[in-house]
């Protein structure tokens, strides 16, 4: 009986299929750099205890499920390098513990929702290489205390770049 896993490492295994989901106990799931497709199930989201996913570098195609917001242990996302389309849910907001977000390079659109800026315990943020537009708030620098890095190119960004950024103490170079 599998049901008080607690870590899960399917990392670089060549797995592929639909991702394996009924661990109601996990606080971690690394399954990156897989041949996992289809969509992110839902039922991710009666994770509670999850605190780490990391589905880097598969064949995912779905939008970010709103599910992502019931996850309010989740201090580690990545879902970076997949083929994941749509937009940003300003639902995300509800993971306050969030430190780490990357859904760099993938197909996402629209603009940033405001409320992703409200995460300020992220310290790295990465969005880059999607299909994103609008700017970034005037005051981001204020609202992302912790912020270490940023990564945003090859977007569609437009506007200046918020001078609020010169208070940031924590962004390395």
């Amino acid at each position: 009986n599998l049901s008080l896993l607690q870590v899960l490492d399917l990392s670089k295994d060549n797995i592929h299929g639909h991702l394996p989901i009924d661990f109601s106990h996990l606080q971690v799931l690394f399954a990156a750099e897989n041949e996992f497709y289809g969509s992110i199930p839902e039922s991710l989201g009666i994770l509670q205890e999850l605190k780490f996913l990391n589905l880097y570098d598969n064949k995912l195609t779905c939008t970010i499920p709103f599910a992502f917001a019931n996850l309010s242990k989740l201090e580690h996302l990545n879902i970076g390098q997949n083929h994941i389309h749509g937009n940003i849910p300003s639902k995300l907001v509800s993971i306050i513990r969030l430190q780490f977000f990357s859904v760099e390079k993938n197909n996402l659109t629209d603009t940033l929702p405001d409320s992703l800026f409200n995460l300020s315990a992220l310290q790295p943020l990465s969005f880059m290489t999607n299909q994103l537009t609008g700017h970034l708030p005037k005051d981001v620098g204020h609202f992302l205390p912790n912020l270490q890095s940023l990564a945003m190119s090859d977007n569609n960004f437009d506007g200046p770049f918020p001078p609020s950024f010169s208070n940031s103490t924590s962004l390395q170079t």
